[in-house]
């Protein structure tokens, strides 16, 4: 395999987003008061979690190569630089792998949360993706997934203190995620709209898509002063100190960019954004 298949490679998985799952099960793992998992289910987690995955980055991209031809021409490597017969190869080959640590592991709740997120990915790549709202709703369920499926495994060993803080990154990750789908959804409107797909911002519209992500951002605003109140309680300053300067602020700067956008490259720029928002939550397991 050359160089440039190698990079394809690389691309189809999203490294960098697999990266990012990797580290948030290690920050909770780290941080949290008590390990109840072993080193050796730590293990599974985190590799059966990637490889699950960078399995639905490749199915989403196998599906949507018509859309992405339209939306992200320039992104497109199945089918021109890989093969679909490769890539389907490397889809089943990363899940069956997940599958197998499961068993290995002698798992049941490890191996039932993985057909879960399996199960929910093939089917938002295959059908959901195309509809508004569901497809929307699976994929922020599945990035709190990963805080979710930590958080059954460990329950036992856990204080109320770590109970607070895994409920409110749960609810912060499945909000930020959700208005980031959101606003990729405006970002891709021509393409999806090409292919007959029907997302929320294809049925009703740039200014009705907006009105919903103002929902969302004062929701997340009021989940954000209930967890700095939270982390007063505890007397977590520095926690409650990043949280204000950083978060309260940083989506302060994201509602007056939602305030001004009215074309699609705003929307292209805000998801950015948020991407980077939601690495920033992700820094404030290390302070708590």
């Amino acid at each position: 395999m050359d160089f440039r298949k190698i990079k394809a490679v690389l691309t189809l998985l999203r490294i960098p987003n697999l990266i990012i799952i990797g580290l948030t099960l290690c920050l909770l793992y780290g941080n949290a008061e008590v390990q109840t998992l072993s080193i050796l289910h730590l293990i599974l987690l985190v590799v059966g979690t990637v490889c699950i995955a960078g399995g639905g980055n490749i199915i989403n991209d196998i599906v949507d190569v018509e859309i992405d031809q339209i939306n992200k021409k320039n992104r497109v490597v199945v089918g021109r630089l890989l093969s679909f017969k490769f890539a389907r190869t490397m889809y089943w080959g990363s899940n069956i792998i997940a599958i197998g640590l499961a068993i290995y592991g002698q798992s049941l709740s490890l191996l039932l949360f993985f057909l879960g997120a399996i199960g929910l990915l093939y089917f938002y790549s295959t059908v959901w993706k195309r509809k508004a709202w569901i497809g929307n709703l699976v994929v922020a369920l599945l990035c709190a997934w990963v805080v979710v499926e930590f958080w059954y495994l460990s329950y036992a060993g856990l204080t109320p203190y770590w109970h607070g803080i895994l409920a409110a990154y749960t609810l912060f990750a499945f909000l930020s995620t959700l208005m980031r789908e959101l606003v990729k959804d405006v970002e891709d409107l021509e393409g999806d709209r090409h292919q007959g797909c029907q997302t929320l911002a294809v049925q009703k519209g740039i200014a009705f898509v907006k009105k919903v992500l103002w929902v969302l951002l004062s929701i997340l605003f009021l989940l954000l002063n209930a967890e700095a109140l939270f982390l007063y309680s505890y007397r977590a300053y520095i926690a409650l100190g990043y949280l204000l300067l950083v978060l309260m602020l940083l989506l302060a700067f994201f509602a007056r960019q939602l305030q001004q956008a009215n074309k699609i490259s705003n929307f292209t720029s805000m998801s950015r954004w948020l991407k980077v928002y939601m690495l920033l939550g992700l820094f404030l397991l290390l302070l708590v």
